[in-house]
């Protein structure tokens, strides 16, 4: 074809991202109308089996519904469980059918021709797909009904009779079969029938997962996978002249000839160091040193390495706590690696030594009692966990190992302020793994700020008690006194008081402490920057974030941003223009640029941003519900729909009527609740 009667009309990037290409799967709900989704549903279970790439979700159903047949679903739960009221071992725990299965089918298209894309700042990012299944209702209960009759009817209609009144069976012969020689040919028969397929696919178990719903955190970072990396990041760690690029191709033999004792374990070669790529380098000394300074690891990396390919590979492999880089627990403990104590896997380890890091980021000290209450791991793998990072100060518990490195927060403030964004995000994590209830976690605060707070005054003492502790610390037969929780006079924790900036930048009043990560960005209502003060870049960045999460949300609370906000700061790279600083004025301010309202309701604690146009033809009924929710936070769909027929003159479609509702509410107990709402709950 000729180049001239086909011009191109518009080119775009294309990327591969195949972070997600072994666990992307696309479900499918052929028999369920597309408006009608199962998010607003709960998800009791959900498992699958991955060698067959099927999935299985337990879903609940309303039945306080007025479309719900109790009678219906007594009939069904009686027919499926019997008279068994109250037992373990009912499929309806309720006397209802108060759950249906959805059971994947296959699906004969070849998954392997298909990708999921995702289009973002003019570049396609494609990921491939893993699995593409269909979702459809089982009835499995049915065959429990069919399993109950049988039992019913071949113990003469008494369910309940004992096995003791049954006769005894007469003993009969057994036949002893040998099974001959199977010949290659009739092996293969056997293993390609359906008969041997089909056992193999029962005998396959089911893996239990967690569901998280569209809006969740992990969800927001689990989309961020669907977007390919950069190949420049790492380009600067291969900057090196022939000279060295020869000699690590080929390093120089030693002249000694003579055979030398093996080194311990725990010791690293600095000259088997050097032939190393920078990034192992540096994940082979933060695994012998578990904790190190920045300028302490720049003295052990050959002289003339660059400080900035230095972090770029230290943030792979460490997090920072208290300006000092603790290496990561996946890199310590990884997958297939199992306590040399008491033989938990690492999932367990991780979990508890990520708490005893996000511990130290709070504050100087940490008791072991205090760990083991949180994270139920034993003492022995608890006590290893704390003298990877800390030494033991006797009447006041475990002390992390190094001072607050101000030095290098000072230095490097973005790399400061994205880690301390990083652990914001993380600790959640952490804490609903551990399942630490928002009680225990304000309590967990509370004592670290006390701590915090007595650890100043602590300090002048210290030369008084460096001898004892020293004798303390160099006992292996001394019980831990990290147990004793730390008692500090209450006068001393009354006397600490937050230190109120005040100059041109017109700061809000913070609270110092200097047990932290470092500077933080504050969002603060109040500041002397606006939109159209800040830079280009910043300016379009953050236009983006806000449009898109406004565009998909339609509802979005100033405490649900600064959360969205935050989940964005800790995914990207170092030196993104977001590491400047954002406040909340600014953010307000972009939310009303990208078309966003303020919702001043009498009902609201924060201030509500609404999306109430779009440019489709729903932006009048869209108009009509923002009004109404100015009033109340609840909405019922039938007086809506009458308060949209007398403002229009026309009678609009239901479908029309769900579609705004499910935009911008979130249906519970046959009432529609605004999302940012906390009270429909």
């Amino acid at each position: 074809m000729d180049d001239e009667d086909d011009p191109v009309e518009h080119e775009i990037d294309v990327f591969l991202s195949k972070s997600l290409a072994e666990n992307l799967y696309l479900l499918q709900y052929p028999v369920r109308p597309s408006h009608m989704t199962y998010d607003s549903i709960q998800h009791l279970s959900t498992k699958v089996k991955p060698n067959q790439k099927k999935v299985e979700l337990e879903l609940a159903l309303n039945t306080k519904s007025p479309h719900y047949a109790k009678s219906k679903g007594e009939q069904i739960a009686l027919n499926v469980d019997g008279h068994k009221e109250g037992a373990e071992t009912s499929y309806y725990a309720s006397s209802l059918m108060d759950k249906q299965v959805l059971t994947s089918v296959p699906s004969s298209t070849n998954t392997g021709r298909y990708a999921v894309g995702y289009l973002k700042d003019g570049e396609l990012h494609l990921s491939p797909l893993h699995a593409l299944v269909q979702l459809r209702p089982s009835f499995g209960y049915l065959d429990r009904v069919d399993s109950r009759q049988k039992v019913v009817q071949s113990g003469g209609g008494d369910e309940g009779e004992s096995s003791q009144d049954e006769v005894e069976e007469e003993a009969k012969p057994v036949t002893i079969k040998f099974a001959r020689p199977e010949s290659d040919e009739a092996k293969a028969r056997r293993l390609a029938s359906f008969e041997y397929l089909n056992k193999k696919r029962e005998e396959e178990r089911w893996v239990n997962v967690d569901y998280y719903g569209i809006y969740d955190d992990r969800s927001e970072m689990e989309r961020e996978l669907l977007l390919a990396g950069r190949g420049d990041q790492n380009s600067a760690e291969f900057n090196i002249t022939p000279k060295d690029y020869l000699q690590m191709l080929m390093p120089l033999s030693s002249e000694d000839k003579q055979e030398k004792p093996a080194m311990p374990n725990n010791v690293l070669s600095l000259s088997q160091l050097k032939t190393m790529p920078l990034g192992d380098q540096v994940k082979s000394l933060l695994v012998n040193a578990k904790v190190i300074q920045f300028h302490q690891l720049m003295n052990l990396l050959p002289k003339g390495t660059d400080p900035q390919a230095t972090l770029r590979s230290l943030q792979h492999v460490a997090v920072m706590v208290q300006g000092c880089w603790v290496v990561k627990s996946d890199v310590l403990y990884p997958k297939e690696v199992c306590s040399p104590h008491s033989g938990i896997s690492a999932e367990y380890l991780c979990r508890g030594r990520d708490y005893v890091i996000w511990r130290f980021t709070q504050s100087r000290f940490v008791t072991r009692k205090e760990v083991a209450t949180i994270t139920k791991l034993p003492s022995e793998d608890i006590l290893d966990i704390l003298k990877q990072m800390s030494h033991i100060r006797v009447h006041q518990g475990w002390e992390f190992g190094l001072e607050y490195d101000y030095d290098f927060t000072n230095r490097y403030p973005e790399i400061t302020q994205r880690q301390k964004m990083l652990w914001e995000a993380k600790h959640q994590a952490i804490f609903k793994q551990l399942n630490i209830s928002k009680e225990q976690e304000k309590k967990i605060r509370d004592q670290a700020a006390v701590e915090a707070a007595g650890d100043k005054p602590r300090r002048r003492r210290r030369s008084s008690s460096r001898s004892s502790r020293k004798r303390t610390l160099s006992g292996r037969s001394i019980s831990d006194h990290s147990d004793i929780e730390i008692e500090l006079p209450k006068q001393e924790s009354l006397d600490v008081e937050p230190i109120l900036i005040d100059g041109d930048n017109n700061t809000e009043s913070m609270e110092v402490n200097h047990i932290s990560n470092g500077p933080t960005m504050e969002l603060s209502a109040e500041g002397m920057s606006t939109l159209n003060s800040v830079s280009h870049e910043l300016r379009t960045e953050l236009l983006k974030f806000v449009q898109e999460k406004l565009y998909s949300r339609f509802v979005l609370s100033i405490s649900e941003l600064k959360r969205l906000f935050t989940v964005k700061l800790s995914t990207c790279p170092p030196g993104h223009i977001f590491g400047s600083g954002v406040s909340e004025k600014l953010l307000e301010e972009a939310v009303i640029e990208v078309g966003g309202i303020i919702l001043n309701a009498q009902w609201q604690t924060e201030h509500v941003y609404v999306l109430s146009k779009t440019g489709g033809d729903l932006d009048t009924i869209r108009g009509i519900l923002v009004d109404f929710l100015k009033s109340n936070h609840k909405v019922n769909k039938k007086s809506f729909a009458k308060l949209v027929e007398s403002s229009l003159g026309t009678s609009p479609s239901d479908n029309d009527i769900k579609t705004v509702l499910r935009d911008y509410c979130v249906p519970k107990l046959g009432s529609w609740y605004i999302k940012c709402c906390s009270d429909w709950s």
